[in-house]
């Protein structure tokens, strides 16, 4: 932990939010914020989310939910109840950012809306992640990382051809839109502290994934006239692009830029003899090399099968070829690259001892990120929060517990 040095020390964040958000509390609470993850009694029904570190599913030892939930402190509190209501409202008033993925609406029919909170604290940041936003005909909809994939573009374009559309591994359209989300909230805290106005971040996963996947939409064919297609391992608005057969393994390779394909041409040139790649008709941007796809991947092919995983990997990085070997889940945690970098941080988990977790996706010099702390247990810091903080006495807390609002 570096203290008072990292970027949002000082902030308090409350998330209210299910496993479609809680990647956006994860990116301020590693950033130094005081994230309070808010749940039901009981505890988020993320917590019993496979895989599990274990064999038998259990409070903490949901993967995702553990990576998702690093570095905030927890508590339970029922919202449905008015005293759990006027509790959320006394932690609003010291709060910067409120994080939310209720339905639309049901904040104001909670009394927890966005006005309500702005006149108790005209500075705090309310921002919610939604399937389809807070307005529109969609608004009501149900969502999920799956429907905002296939609805944002992903899915289009992801798998065979010939083939039914295929899901994107993880949840990437929630992390897309936690990290729009967690980026939004930066900007209005930076709004807040110059004019001391609080603002409603609204954010669409629908969206957040469009405009990730622009070049996979109508973007593409508005820039270059190219109807978007799935091409299984590879990319169609790169030109070669995908999965390619080595001695032992694969590799993946991207080209889209003039000069990486001549080079890689070069290189096929003098591996293999092959005179015909050389030609000018394949010069230029991928563009240019759409309809000769085909017979490219053949080119390509005839390079990397004479090569290992290590060789085609290394000597494409020396020419400046995007070249990259297709590894395993284990693979990648023994990958020397990443260890060099110190990528896998282990943190202490009581009872499990240390686990290792991917580590920093950015470093800043001045303000570090850090892993502080595992994810809470259910509850964890109850005591911490509601008597030290709130000020409530332990016979009001006991009486809370024991009517079910906390």
């Amino acid at each position: 932990m570096v203290g008072g040095q990292s970027a949002l020390c000082g902030r308090r964040v409350l998330e209210l939010a299910d496993a479609s958000g809680a990647y956006c509390g994860k990116l301020m609470a590693d950033m130094g914020a005081d994230v309070i993850k808010i749940e039901r009694p009981g505890g988020d029904p993320a917590r019993r989310v496979p895989p599990f570190w274990r064999d038998e599913p259990g409070d903490d030892t949901s993967f995702s939910f553990l990576y998702t939930n690093t570095s905030k402190r927890g508590i339970t509190l029922d919202l449905l109840r008015p005293e759990g209501q006027q509790l959320l409202l006394q932690l609003a008033q010291k709060a910067d950012v409120v994080v939310e993925t209720f339905p639309p609406g049901q904040m104001d029919a909670l009394g927890l809306g966005y006005e309500v909170l702005r006149k108790l604290n005209p500075r705090l940041v309310l921002t919610s992640i939604t399937g389809f936003g807070q307005t529109g005909p969609q608004s009501d909809y149900c969502s999920s990382d799956l429907i905002a994939s296939a609805l944002g573009g992903a899915l289009y374009v992801t798998g065979e051809e010939s083939d039914p559309p295929v899901t994107l591994a993880g949840s990437q359209a929630h992390v897309t839109a936690c990290t729009f989300a967690a980026v939004s909230s930066l900007i209005a805290l930076l709004h807040a502290a110059r004019t001391g106005c609080g603002q409603h971040v609204d954010i669409s996963v629908q969206e957040a994934m469009t405009a990730m996947t622009h070049i996979c939409g109508v973007g593409k064919w508005l820039d270059d006239g190219i109807l978007p297609k799935r091409r299984g391992t590879g990319l169609f608005a790169s030109v070669p692009s995908g999965a390619y057969r080595c001695k032992d393994g694969l590799v993946y390779l991207m080209v889209n830029r003039p000069h990486h394909w001549k080079a890689l041409a070069e290189w096929i040139h003098e591996e293999t003899g092959n005179e015909e790649v050389l030609d000018p008709m394949f010069e230029g941007p991928s563009s240019r090399r759409q309809e000769y796809r085909e017979l490219i991947d053949l080119f390509v092919s005839e390079l990397t099968v004479r090569l290992t995983v290590d060789e085609a990997y290394h000597e494409g990085q020396r020419r400046h070829i995007a070249f990259t070997p297709v590894n395993t889940a284990e693979a990648v945690t023994r990958d020397p690259h990443l260890a060099a970098r110190e990528y896998f941080v282990p943190v202490e988990h009581p009872g499990a001892g240390s686990l290792p977790y991917p580590g920093a996706p950015y470093r800043h010099t001045r303000t570090p990120w850090a892993l502080r702390s595992p994810a809470p247990h259910v509850g964890e810091h109850n005591d911490a929060v509601y008597r030290e903080e709130l000020g409530l006495s332990e016979e009001s807390l006991r009486r809370l517990r024991d009517d079910g609002v906390v």
